[in-house]
């Protein structure tokens, strides 16, 4: 190779540098500098937080990636497997080389304003802007508030919204909106109140 054309390259290389060495950061990812605690409350808060997400409804699709991205950079050495209405949680220790593992059942269903706030601790906790245990204690409390509307006003929603359906998707008369209204009201009863007390309402409601 021509001396000049050497120059030229070793030239190309030396600018590429600091984007290689960019890139290889990106790649190691993201470790916890201020908020440094131990390991057992990160492992708690991987179990809690696998919990929140059953409990709210995540996307079945994103609680493994969620959880794996969590526990890589909590470092707990853990592992997960994605089952319906189970999440089994596998944490290695390094020092006895022994595993231990966990069974976080949890059933729900879909609360939007709920698992936003999940995922604003779980940004919180991994952008090192929040502890570990205070994270786990966030989840806590959100997993143990009542709902935003009470029994009784989500039955009415039900019952509003089925009657509206009624008449203007299909047409219905002015006794067809009352009984699909009552319908809905009793199904939304079932589900929130029956359907949660007992497994065998569960299966049979769904």
């Amino acid at each position: 190779m021509p001396r000049k054309d050497a120059t030229k390259w070793s030239s190309v290389v030396d600018t590429l540098h600091p984007l290689r060495n960019v890139v290889r950061t990106k790649n190691t990812g993201t470790a916890i500098v201020n908020n440094v605690e131990d390991v057992m409350n990160r492992r708690k808060f991987i179990l809690k937080l696998a919990k929140a997400l059953l409990s709210f409804g995540a996307p079945s699709h994103r609680i493994e990636s969620q959880l794996k991205a969590a526990s890589d950079i909590l470092d707990t050495q853990a592992e997960f497997v994605h089952l319906p209405n189970m999440i089994i949680v596998s944490i290695r220790n390094g020092d006895t080389r022994s595993s231990r593992t966990h069974f976080v059942r949890a059933t729900g269903r879909i609360a939007l304003s709920s698992l936003h706030k999940v995922h604003m601790i779980y940004r919180d906790v991994l952008h090192d802007n929040m502890g570990a245990e205070a994270g786990t204690e966030a989840l806590r409390n959100l997993l143990q508030s009542p709902p935003i509307y009470p029994l009784l006003a989500r039955c009415v929603l039900a019952f509003v919204c089925a009657a509206i359906i009624c008449v203007l998707s299909f047409g219905g008369s002015a006794v067809d909106l009352w009984i699909s209204g009552a319908c809905a009201c009793c199904l939304q009863y079932l589900g929130l109140n029956a359907a949660n007390k007992s497994s065998m309402y569960a299966n049979v409601y769904e």
